[in-house]
């Protein structure tokens, strides 16, 4: 592992929220060390500081195993994990502490995605391995400076796409969808973090589906920021409820926490009784296994398969390559769905709605390269 070296991030990296929404928070950064997965005993195995952004975040948390379990069984890549509390100065924190540490990869869960540029070139600095995972990816210019950065992400669009196109093929389906018979679908927006890629895609994607086919759309109240929180979710929609409860057509949610917070809202609000006046689609993203029960229970009309383990996996799968000094392909990584772009590495979403909940089925637990 090489020396350990220390060096602050630019001052901008720890500005404000300024791309990613939300207030700065005062809650202490979290030690690099909240939170560990050993991968080997021996102190030659290189080691990787993971800067999840939110422990908390059921599909973080997921990824999150997946990763350390993989590594922990085939003991070539330590890892250690940090906890950024959704807040870009703790993220900041930790990635100053993994830079001191003088760790040989550094993945980060990005959160500040209007400094990824000063991130890269840190990390050329440092002589570090920065890997972003499941955020926006670094320029093609970034790429092209800079020979020690890579990126493991699913392709946002598609999620969008997916919800689109369900929600779509409803309303074309299902005439008394149009609940208060303007003519237009009438829809609440639920946002994760502003500025963030996966927020951006997800939401522009959908309605564009929708509009493309010639739908006449209405965002009820404007676009709801939740930060990814079931509970905010749960809680703006019944604020809307309250004034808009006859004119809602449907849910349209960036992830699947913030659809069941929707979900939970909507059932108080006297909806999903089994009639069908009461019934209103609500779209997700990620196929927790909360979110897949909400299908089966039909209370949910499509969410998105966003693997966790293709995440955990392709990450450390990622590192594991560069250590053997293997080329880093799709051939190579060997996971399903993933496909290798230079150092960029996409994953497939799959849309899961009723007639597939099967395939929305992954182990977490399964160390397996």
């Amino acid at each position: 592992m090489k020396k350990a070296i220390s060096l602050m991030l630019a001052g901008s990296l720890a500005l404000s929220m300024v791309a990613c929404g939300g207030s700065a928070s005062s809650s202490a950064p979290a030690s690099s060390e909240a939170a560990s997965g050993s991968t080997s005993t021996s102190s030659d195995a290189p080691v990787a500081g993971v800067c999840w952004y939110n422990f908390a975040d059921t599909f973080i948390a997921n990824a999150r195993q997946c990763l350390e379990n993989t590594a922990a069984a085939d003991g070539t890549i330590q890892i250690t994990a940090a906890d950024s509390q959704g807040t870009i100065e703790t993220q900041t924190s930790n990635i100053n502490n993994f830079y001191t540490q003088g760790v040989d990869y550094l993945v980060v869960n990005n959160i500040n995605t209007s400094a990824i540029s000063q991130m890269c070139k840190q990390a050329n600095d440092e002589n570090t391995t920065l890997i972003f995972a499941n955020t926006d990816s670094p320029s093609d210019e970034d790429f092209a400076t800079y020979d020690n950065i890579y990126f493991v992400s699913s392709r946002a669009e598609q999620s969008g796409q997916n919800m689109g196109e369900a929600l779509l093929e409803y309303w074309n389906e299902h005439p008394e969808a149009d609940r208060n018979g303007n003519g237009k679908l009438d829809y609440i927006m639920l946002l994760g973090m502003q500025g963030n890629y996966d927020t951006l895609m997800r939401s522009t994607k959908s309605v564009e589906v929708l509009t493309n086919a010639g739908v006449e759309v209405n965002c009820i109240g404007g676009e709801q920021l939740c930060e990814w929180s079931r509970a905010t979710a749960q809680e703006k929609v019944a604020a809307l409820l309250a004034n808009y409860s006859d004119d809602i057509d449907a849910v349209i949610s960036c992830n699947d926490d913030m659809a069941l917070g929707a979900i939970e809202a909507l059932k108080a609000g006297g909806f999903f009784t089994g009639d069908a006046d009461k019934y209103i689609p609500v779209c997700g993203v990620d196929a927790t296994a909360v979110g897949v029960q909400a299908i089966e229970d039909g209370t949910m009309l499509v969410t998105s398969l966003n693997s966790p383990v293709a995440l955990g996996k392709g990450l450390y799968k990622t590192m594991y390559l560069l250590s053997k000094g293997e080329d880093l392909t799709t051939e190579n990584l060997n996971i399903p769905g993933a496909e290798v772009d230079g150092h960029r590495v996409w994953l497939s979403y799959t849309k899961i709605t009723k007639d597939n909940v099967a395939d929305a089925t992954y182990d977490v637990t399964d160390p397996s390269l």
